[in-house]
């Protein structure tokens, strides 16, 4: 299939990972304005889905496997990594990132939530990539 046919399994796989990333986060820090919080996580989230998980997934699913760990330590990295780098893009080039267990918990949150997803969505045998 060419990738127009699976542009809406992708659109899904990154909606859903931003609805689920948003009620994650409430969770983790709830609140008293989570409604907000919601639509401005989940627009924000799809941005950067889309940015870094989608080409990520793209390759990964040359050879698509369900839950496999080999995926989510990839998606792991890859957001640790992107949201390090838009910490910094952010202006903060000398200062470290204040907690790390934080940022490790919401990337990693971020990659789990994505690989389910991508594992439920996008590894089926009835649209296989090539």
């Amino acid at each position: 299939m060419t990738f127009k046919e699976l542009l809406p399994y992708h659109a899904l796989t990154v909606i859903s990972s931003s609805v689920s990333y948003s009620i994650f986060l409430i969770i983790i820090e709830p609140s008293y304005r989570a409604v907000i919080a919601f639509f401005m996580i989940s627009l924000i989230t799809i941005i950067a889905y889309s940015v870094s998980a989608v080409p990520l997934q793209l390759v990964l699913n040359k050879w698509p496997k369900k839950f496999s760990i080999l995926y989510l330590c990839t998606y792991s990295v890859v957001a640790i990594l992107f949201l390090y780098i838009s910490y910094k893009l952010q202006g903060n080039w000398s200062d470290p990132i204040g907690d790390y267990r934080k940022m490790f918990v919401f990337a990693v949150g971020a990659a789990i939530i994505y690989w389910f997803w991508d594992s439920i969505i996008m590894n089926k045998k009835e649209y296989p990539y090539y």
